[in-house]
């Protein structure tokens, strides 16, 4: 029984030890870089557009590992314009990783300063018109006003939970009557996968700073 106890805890404290460690090489990450978006950037950006991003700590580099997309990609959300200058984001975080569970909003330069250097990436969900990409940012409003929780299960078919990839798919089949999974995806892990937001038949690449880390 001791020697059991032993184990057991021996376990514990070096999966703590992994973690803190873990989380303390990628806070020093964080530190290191102030990531941004330049003015140039800033103007390319409309009001629905959908920014991709990889993120830091075990969680993030997991999604990566896993789901081995065509660029790191570990998270996305929406952009929603205030005014000509003043953007918010507007995404699905689990209370594991956030202050704040599920359906949340955030200032687009706290979104990128939480964002690896350079791994920015904004598409534009191809519709007759412009005009109305304000449809996709106006529903992602209504799903925060409601607070909808953070969907740890990952039901694709269950809204009363949303995580971040869910948050898009339900939005674009709402308000487009297009379910971009369709045909696309086969088996429940493949509805994690952001690839499909890099699809150029249904979205334009407005920005893409992976680019940018490739050429360096």
């Amino acid at each position: 029984m001791k020697k059991t106890l032993l184990i057991v805890t021996l376990v514990i404290v070096s999966i703590s030890l992994f973690l803190f460690t873990y989380n303390y090489k990628s806070e020093q990450e964080h530190s290191f870089y102030t990531y941004k978006l330049s003015k140039l950037d800033k103007t390319k950006l409309k009001d629905g557009d959908i920014i991709l991003r990889y993120g830091y700590g075990l969680v993030s580099d997991l999604i990566v590992e896993t789901l081995k997309p065509k660029y790191n990609i570990s998270h996305c959300g929406i952009v929603r314009r205030i005014d000509s200058t003043n953007f918010k984001i507007i995404h699905s975080v689990s209370s594991t990783i956030s202050n704040f569970d599920g359906v949340q909003e955030q200032s687009l330069e706290s979104f990128i300063n939480d964002s690896r250097h350079n791994s920015v990436i904004v598409v534009r969900y191809k519709c007759k018109n412009d005009s109305l990409l304000s449809k996709i940012s106006n529903r992602a409003q209504f799903y925060l006003d409601k607070k909808v929780p953070f969907d740890n299960l990952f039901e694709i078919n269950d809204s009363s939970k949303i995580y971040c990839s869910e948050l898009l798919w339900i939005i674009i089949k709402d308000e487009f009557n297009d379910d971009i999974f369709k045909n696309s995806y086969n088996k429940k892990k493949d509805y994690f996968k952001f690839d499909l937001f890099l699809d150029t038949s249904k979205f334009e690449i407005i920005l893409n700073h992976q680019l940018l880390k490739k050429a360096n």
